[in-house]
Order: structure tokens, then C-alpha cells, then sequence
């Protein structure tokens, strides 16, 4: 039997893009969240995962070979983070005033971080909803399934990455070295905002994965939410449910176009940049100004992010460093 290094609650959630009021795909989703509950804490994990969908896990194989990002973007109690997907309510300069549905969930299990073989997994199994539907299906959530999961050093730059500063102290920072990933054995490398994860795709059942899961999650009340408040259809029959606002809305915390509260304490701090460079994850460079842009367009960046990219020169930047630095120099 694999060795669990923590246990907890996992809750998946999506955020309907602005004004988008019928949910149908992926297409109408800004954000896909992950929230890890660990037991015996006070802190609870929110995490943004990349591309809106979790890695595919190839059925009949060992191990993937498709991968997603993740980013811590707040560690709190947990209701702070049930605060953070409430209705939002802002003002842009291209479109005035703006809504977006509160974050919708979309499945509640229990998971494990656990240790196999050659590297660290984590594990879960949903409760809710009992079988899986559409809404399920495309973000990637299986009944149960398990990941390999590693952590970025953030002092070694790795392509498609853009720089991190999650803050690391000094006893977890020389966990690193040299190595660009290394294995989540101390979990307290996933409470650092800004710390950077990739996930890749190892097995569709527990048993394969040979670790048991066990209890029983309460995603509303860990959270702090009245379910009665809340859109429950893709969390109790599999459907992509539209959100109600019927939660009072609240305006992020600092101006969305220098990445609002989305990053946690590092984005407010850092600005415009932490914001910008959340929107640019994984963007292939060498870039001009139009690929920047495009890229941002088409990965649902904020109309504030793609307002202040339309001010940059041509170009070409080879790195976020000169894209960060060009921004210095038009605001």
C-alpha cells in the first residue's frame, strides 16, 4: 500500500467567463479551480489548473504523457476561499461596468497525496456527483483518478513558465538544488502563493494506483456556503449549471488589470506583472506585440491585461523578463 503523506477534501470549481449567463462547454468557463481542505489544518489550498481541464490519464498505460499546470493562487482558511467565488462586479474602460457569475462547483471528493514508486502522486475520489456527466467530462474529472505531481523550483527558469516568486523559506527552498521539478514530499511546498505544480496523468482507478481513499467530504460547510445560495446541477446530476447570483457580488480586491486579487498576496503586490504573466502561462516565445495579444485573446485574458498588451511596442521579446520590462517603460 503507497504511503499518504496528507489527506483532506478536494472540491473542483469553474467560473463562467463575464456576462455569460448559459453555460454549454469549456468555452463559456474563465477559470477551472482545484481546493485542497488538508486534515487537521486550518489553511486550505485554491488552485488555478491550466487549459480549464485536468491532464488526460491514457487508459491500458502506466503513466500519461499529458500534462497541466497549476498555480497556487490563495491559501487561507477556508472560508476565505469560499469568499473568492462569489459573483464578481467591476468596471473596465472598453466595456464599463461588468458581472460574472459566482464559481459553480462541479464535483466533491476526498483525496491523498502519497508516495509511489519513483515520485509523488495525488490521488482522489469524487462523491459528488455519483456518475460523472458532461460537465464532468470536459474538465477532466473522473470518479477517481491519481496524478503524478511535482513543484517548480523557482530560482531555475523552465520554458512556457513564466517567473514565480512564491516565497519560499530557506529550509524549502534548498529542497530544490539544481532541479528545474522535484517531488511534493513536504506538502508544505503547495502553501506558497505563486508556487507553480504540473500534473501528469497516471491512473484512472485507485486501485492501480494502490492507495485507499477514504470519508466523507461537506464542500458548503467547510467553505463557509449556503448550498441553498448556490447552482448545485453540476455538482448533484452532471450538468453545466448557469450561475444564480443570488450571492451578494463582490469587486476583486485591487484593479483586475494588474491582476486583482486572483494571485493571492504576491499578485496584489507585484502588480501589473503577476497579473500579465498569469495571462501569458505558457506562451511560447520568441513573441511580437500581435502574438502577445493574440495569445491573451484567445487563453480569456481580462480586457484590462489585453488593454495594457496593446500598448507594448513590436517587438519581438524573447523572454517575460523583456515583456515585463517593455511594460515598465508605456505605464
Amino acid at each position: 500500500m503507497a504511503q499518504s503523506i496528507e489527506k483532506g477534501d478536494i472540491y473542483f470549481f469553474y467560473r463562467p467567463k463575464v456576462n455569460k449567463e448559459k453555460i454549454t462547454g469549456i468555452g463559456d468557463i474563465q477559470r477551472f479551480h482545484l481546493v485542497l481542505v488538508p486534515e487537521g489544518q486550518e489553511k486550505a489550498r485554491l488552485f488555478i489548473v491550466g487549459k480549464k481541464r485536468l491532464p488526460e490519464i491514457a487508459k491500458g498505460k502506466s503513466r500519461s504523457t499529458t500534462r497541466e499546470w497549476m498555480m497556487n493562487e490563495l491559501t487561507d482558511k477556508p472560508e476565505k476561499i469560499g469568499e473568492e467565488f462569489k459573483p464578481l462586479k467591476y468596471t473596465t474602460k472598453t466595456r464599463g461596468k461588468q458581472d460574472q457569475g459566482e464559481a459553480i462547483p462541479v464535483g466533491e471528493g476526498r483525496y491523498a497525496l502519497f508516495e509511489r514508486e519513483d515520485s509523488t502522486r495525488l490521488g482522489y475520489k469524487l462523491s459528488r456527483p455519483s456518475k460523472p456527466g458532461k460537465a464532468q467530462k470536459e474538465l477532466g474529472i473522473l470518479p477517481e483518478a491519481s496524478f503524478v505531481i511535482s513543484v517548480r523550483n523557482p530560482e531555475v527558469k523552465v520554458r512556457g513558465f513564466p517567473e514565480s516568486e512564491p516565497g519560499y523559506p530557506k529550509k524549502l527552498q534548498k529542497k530544490f538544488a539544481d532541479e528545474r521539478w522535484i517531488d511534493v514530499d513536504d506538502p508544505k511546498l503547495l502553501n506558497y502563493e505563486s508556487a507553480q505544480l504540473v500534473l501528469i496523468g497516471a491512473h484512472d482507478t485507485l486501485e492501480k494506483a494502490d492507495v485507499k481513499i477514504t470519508g466523507k467530504p461537506n464542500l458548503f460547510k467547510k467553505l463557509g456556503l449556503k448550498s441553498a445560495d448556490w447552482p448545485t446541477d453540476a455538482l448533484e446530476k452532471g450538468k453545466f449549471a448557469k450561475p444564480q447570483f443570488n450571492v451578494e457580488a463582490k469587486s476583486p480586491e485591487g484593479d483586475r488589470g494588474k491582476g486583482g486579487r486572483r494571485g493571492g498576496a504576491k499578485a496584489t503586490k507585484t502588480g501589473s506583472a503577476a497579473g500579465i504573466a498569469r495571462s501569458l502561462k505558457g506562451v511560447d516565445f520568441p513573441k511580437d506585440h500581435d502574438g502577445l495579444v493574440k495569445y491573451a485573446k484567445s487563453h480569456d485574458a481580462p480586457d484590462e491585461v489585453v488593454e495594457v498588451l496593446e500598448e507594448l511596442p513590436k517587438g519581438p521579446f524573447r523572454n517575460m523578463a523583456e515583456v515585463q520590462r517593455a511594460l515598465g517603460e508605456v505605464r
